[in-house]
């Protein structure tokens, strides 16, 4: 390999499915105004490769692609590709990795599912990175540049991240795109470990965090690009340090932006929090509630935390809304005590409840997970075409449910939730709260 000084990198977001792969789902999800909220949510794109790229020393020239935003151009000049995606993406990451290969390009790979499946990454690529990569990815530019890079970097192999020594993101790479939601990152790990989530395969389950001034800084970076995008913070659970959501939300209170975040319901146990996350901009929180059948909490984390919540479900959701921020809630059809009724009893939930928004998936046992080695066992997994990985598609046997007739429920939950008559009885709760906000 010829030593160089100066690199050209490219970084790629392969393009992906988001939703069901169902004919009849699409049809749906495209043609329903109030489906285009779903999809808000869903926008924006992970903080991956604009972190790779800050990491980068700036004498090395760094291009980013979103192929969801803009074709890749297989002929430009690089030195090195690097390529990220979930598993739903991998797919096609392979496919991209492949044709710049045969370009005799040298190709990298990190991300989820490279640390979660590194076997099923690892034969289309010239280097893998497993984990985190603020270590990994300097020394590998230094190596590269000496001629030896290694096949593998993993995470585990170099002392812990430092989020305080993260430098802000490039945002000005994708500065181009037109993105309705901007995503950042105050903290990674979260405590519960529950069954179906990877995230701790990556991040753990201790927290870290960055500085306030951080965060602070890569608001007002995310201002300089986008006017009008909301902020989206990526963090899996962001308010479990309370010390930690006090300073922020302090630092928030002038910055005038509008944003959103990811919750646990408990949350509501602080109403000044709640307060304060009002007036700071916070205009809705995901909430993972996960099932309306309290049998199907009990084994979802190790502490059965989710299970001892729920009594509290219908109290927490009315004292959070109340103070003006809506609720996302989240849930999965596919847990073990579910049936054909699941999805009727979720959507009197929501709105008996008049939560904001809600979304629905079906379980999937994505790499990495708890979820998977137990359904592995159980010989419950239909397939591994990660294509269909979205969570929108069914992978697994249920004893309750056939392939069409989990598609069938999930188009219905659907087809209920965002029915315009149901979504305006829920806008005109929040109308009477806000004037009384106000």
């Amino acid at each position: 390999m010829e030593a160089k000084t100066k690199l050209t990198i490219l970084l790629i977001s392969p393009k992906g499915d988001i939703f069901s792969r169902s004919g009849d789902f699409e049809t749906y999800a495209r043609g329903s105004r109030e489906m285009q909220t779903v999809f808000h949510f869903f926008s924006g794109l992970g903080l991956g490769l604009t972190t790779i790229a800050a990491l980068t020393p700036p004498e090395h020239t760094v291009r980013i692609i979103d192929e969801n935003q803009e074709p890749i151009d297989y002929d430009v000049p690089c030195d090195i590709v690097g390529i990220t995606g979930m598993t739903q993406q991998a797919y096609r990451a392979y496919e991209i990795a492949e044709a710049f290969k045969r370009q005799n390009r040298y190709v990298v790979m990190g991300g989820i599912h490279a640390t979660c499946a590194p076997e099923d990454a690892q034969q289309h690529v010239d280097t893998l990175f497993i984990g985190e990569a603020e270590n990994t990815w300097p020394q590998f530019i230094e190596d590269f540049l000496g001629g030896k890079p290694a096949p593998l970097y993993d995470q585990k192999e170099f002392p812990a991240i430092d989020m305080s020594k993260i430098p802000i993101p490039r945002f000005d790479l994708v500065a181009k795109y037109d993105y309705p939601v901007v995503w950042i990152q105050s903290t990674r790990g979260c405590p519960h470990d529950c069954e179906f989530c990877a995230a701790s395969k990556i991040y753990g389950r201790k927290y870290k965090r960055k500085q306030v001034d951080q965060v602070i800084a890569e608001i007002e970076e995310v201002k300089k690009h986008w006017k009008f995008a909301q902020i989206g913070f990526a963090d899996d659970n962001m308010f479990s340090n309370k010390s930690y959501s006090r300073q922020l939300i302090d630092r928030f209170q002038n910055m005038n932006f509008s944003w959103y975040a990811q919750s646990d319901i408990a949350i509501a146990e602080n109403t000044q929090l709640l307060r304060d996350l009002h007036a700071c901009g916070c205009r809705m929180l995901h909430i993972g509630f996960e099932s309306v059948i309290k049998k199907n909490l009990r084994n979802l984390d190790s502490q059965h935390w989710k299970e001892k919540m729920s009594d509290r479900y219908p109290q927490y959701i009315e004292r959070i809304q109340k103070h003006g921020i809506g609720i996302y809630g989240t849930f999965i059809l596919g847990l073990e005590e579910d049936t054909r009724n699941t999805v009727d009893r979720t959507v009197e939930f929501v709105q008996s409840n008049r939560l904001m928004g809600a979304q629905i998936t079906i379980l999937t046992p994505f790499p990495g997970s708890r979820l998977r080695t137990r359904l592995e066992r159980e010989n419950r997994i239909v397939h591994s075409e990660w294509i269909w990985y979205t969570g929108w598609n069914p992978v697994i046997r249920h004893k309750n449910f056939t392939t069409a007739e989990f598609q069938q429920d999930l188009l219905r939950f659907y087809k209920s939730i965002y029915d315009p008559e149901k979504v305006k009885l829920r806008s005109a709760y929040f109308r009477e709260i806000f004037k009384q906000l106000v």
